[in-house]
């Protein structure tokens, strides 16, 4: 299915063109989107080569470059992870919308892009070589006459792919370091979830075991109150038993005493010998 836009209806100034422009660039190979464009759950796209790049670089060596495996696909915007089919990258849906701006933006914008850039010690010379010595762009002239005679030099579209090339292996790179630090982020975190569930049932094992103790300690407790009562009530009972026991002694010799001085006080003989018998 193609779309078909009216061409007379694009913005044709410079800064919108950049703007759009900007927005055509792949965040991996820093590029205009190269065709077919895939379109991510996230609603971020890519090229589908790039794609793939980076699906191979995280599957690992294991994977080698099969163009369809199932996996998991992570984005290099917003890190969303996508499931992939079997088809892998490759089963990605593709972004005909991006593919027609991006025919629409070819064509208009060589009405509005600057030309290429002019040396400034060679007037009208156009900047053509690389100077890898000083590390510049520079014209022809100046490598055969002016300060770059001396220097090493290289074509621009050489040094441009090999520039090219270094930036993606890095991106590469990155995004893998990046994989494994996720990896290791999920390993962490999963360890600090082991550690609180092993801690809390450390905890409820520790307040299993002193509630049974506290349990045995009360019941320890109440058997040792009530041995403690038996033998208050006990001794008491004794104690009062033989108290008792004096009080009707002590009555009892009370009695034989106000007898004995009734008799000693008796005038008559016989009276106090039979009171005294």
């Amino acid at each position: 299915m193609s779309l078909k836009m009216d061409y007379s209806s694009f913005p044709r100034d410079c800064h919108t063109m950049d703007t759009l422009e900007r927005q055509l660039i792949c965040p991996i190979c820093l590029e205009m989107f190269s065709k077919p464009v895939v379109i991510l759950p996230c609603q971020h796209n890519l090229c589908r080569k790039c794609a793939n790049d980076i699906f191979q670089v995280s599957c690992g060596p294991s994977r080698g470059t099969t163009l369809g495996s199932s996996g998991r696909f992570r984005c290099p915007s917003c890190r969303h992870e996508v499931v992939l089919d079997r088809h892998g990258v490759y089963g990605l849906q593709r972004n005909l919308l991006v593919e027609n701006i991006i025919d629409i933006y070819k064509q208009e914008s060589p009405l509005l892009k600057p030309e290429c850039p002019t040396c400034e010690e060679h007037e009208d010379e156009k900047i053509n070589i690389y100077c890898v010595t000083c590390r510049v762009p520079t014209c022809s002239l100046c490598k055969v006459f002016g300060e770059h005679q001396a220097c090493r030099v290289a074509p621009l579209s050489d040094v441009y792919e090999q520039h090219k090339s270094e930036l993606t292996d890095g991106i590469r790179t990155l995004v893998a370091s990046n994989e494994r630090i996720q990896a290791l982020i999920a390993e962490l975190q999963n360890t600090c979830r082991n550690v609180e569930d092993n801690c809390k049932a450390r905890k409820q094992t520790l307040c299993e075991k002193f509630e049974r103790m506290a349990g045995i300690l009360e019941e320890r407790k109440e058997i040792m109150l009530q041995r403690v009562s038996y033998e208050q009530a006990e001794k008491t009972r004794q104690l009062r038993a033989l108290s008792e026991a004096y009080e009707a002694r002590v009555e009892a010799t009370s009695k034989l005493v106000n007898t004995a001085l009734q008799a000693s006080e008796e005038p008559q003989v016989p009276l106090f010998l039979q009171v005294g018998r």
